[in-house]
């Protein structure tokens, strides 16, 4: 698979994101913070882990550095917003710039044991997409839960919205 391929991934996962910060978006702070003891414990931790680890990858796979998120971004949805729009924008402008060679550079954070291989990046990209819309469904189990708004993140309705109307 192309380049193609993976910016279509990037822009469903994109798609996708938007759609849950809206249903994040409806909650209260009472409901953000109420610990499930599953996962990530609350619905804003679960949604500060999933652009975080977006954050982090793909401003790894665009300049080799390292950013994280900050306790203090994560301390509440006002402060983590802009953060999750700066993950977004990484995102898509990476995804502008995506190639077939890019997509076959090799890549290991330095964190990772030594013993474990560079991956390459289609590989990351499919790791961060897998892990997103595993956060994602987590997430959108604990809004139901709490009774918020939610969506099927399917990639067929990102693809052939008609179906779901």
């Amino acid at each position: 698979m192309g380049a193609a391929h993976y910016v279509k991934m990037i822009e469903a996962n994109l798609w996708a994101d938007r759609q849950l910060v809206r249903c994040v978006g409806k909650l209260s702070e009472q409901q953000l913070n109420h610990d499930f003891g599953y996962s990530m414990g609350t619905t804003l931790m679960q949604v500060a882990h999933l652009f975080g680890v977006q954050y982090w990858w793909f401003h790894f796979l665009s300049s080799g550095e390292y950013h994280f998120f900050t306790e203090e971004d994560c301390s509440s949805l006002d402060k983590l917003r802009p953060k999750i729009t700066e993950a977004q924008a990484i995102m898509r402008a990476y995804a502008t710039r995506l190639t077939d060679a890019e997509l076959e550079r090799r890549v290991k954070p330095e964190f990772w044991p030594d013993k474990t291989e560079p991956w390459a990046v289609w590989e990351a990209i499919h790791q961060v997409i897998n892990h997103s819309t595993d956060h994602r469904a987590q997430a959108l189990g604990f809004i139901h839960r709490l009774g918020g708004p939610t969506f099927a993140q399917d990639y067929l309705f990102y693809e052939r919205p008609e179906v779901g109307d």
